[in-house]
């Protein structure tokens, strides 16, 4: 009986390993039928929200009826990355030939206000052209030109600005309460608040200390003796703030 028992399951692990060749062989032939004979019959894009589908139509043909294989990805991904608003593309086949191009949009910082010409700017210092329903919690950065769209700024004083509003965006309060930022040669980041438009001094380094001190004088004496009381507040140096009252 043992080894009836015995060869009953040396028969079943046998099947079992025949079946999964079998299943092996047939995923192989599968994938090789894919690889051979399937064709692109659509591409459809995804992760838009700024960038128009005519944009995106516009800036590169699509490779219908295209084999997969055959496809110049990289070229294709330089084309949509051309776009100002697109900081990158990824793109996948699957095995119906439905290729989906999923373009990853910039982020905006500000809103760049040049005269009467506006615009967006990203961390990168890439000028974004205007859109409707964008930033509408953006400040405005004023002493940089909006355009040309796609152009990266790359002046050491954006570089200030930007290290300013990257630390105001990541502390939240900074963010919160102020409206208009610009770069003064003189004073480094010049920001106004929400309320009431106060000048707030930022100067061109240390930003995350700096955001710490406007933070706590705002709790510490903001509130207690109201905004209106001030038209600068000046916390460019170490451990002091020094004030401009009305």
């Amino acid at each position: 009986m043992g080894k009836k028992w015995s060869l009953i399951r040396a028969g079943k692990r046998f099947f079992g390993l025949l079946a999964g060749i079998s299943m092996l062989g047939f995923a192989v032939a599968a994938g090789l039928y894919w690889e051979r004979n399937t064709m692109i019959g659509e591409a459809r894009f995804a992760g838009q929200q700024f960038t128009t589908l005519e944009e995106l139509h516009s800036a590169s043909a699509l490779p219908t009826g295209t084999h997969p294989d055959s496809v110049d990805y990289q070229s294709l991904k330089e084309d949509y990355r051309a776009l100002p608003w697109i900081r990158d593309v990824k793109i996948s086949v699957d095995a119906g030939g439905l290729m989906l191009i999923h373009v990853i949009e910039r982020d905006p910082l500000a809103r760049l206000v040049d005269g009467g010409i506006q615009g967006f700017v990203d961390s990168e210092g890439v000028r974004l052209p205007l859109v409707f329903g964008a930033g509408a919690d953006l400040p405005l950065l004023y002493g940089f030109r909006a355009e040309p769209a796609g152009e990266v700024i790359d002046s050491e004083e954006f570089q200030a600005v930007r290290n300013f509003l990257l630390s105001a965006r990541e502390g939240r309060f900074g963010w919160a309460t102020i409206s208009e930022v610009a770069w003064s040669q003189n004073e480094g980041v010049v920001a106004l608040t929400q309320e009431n438009g106060v000048k707030l001094l930022f100067g061109g380094d240390d930003f995350d200390d700096k955001l710490k001190n406007w933070k706590a004088f705002y709790r510490e004496v903001v509130r207690e003796r109201g905004i209106d009381d001030f038209s600068v507040v000046d916390l460019r140096f170490r451990n002091q703030v020094v004030t401009r009252e009305m």
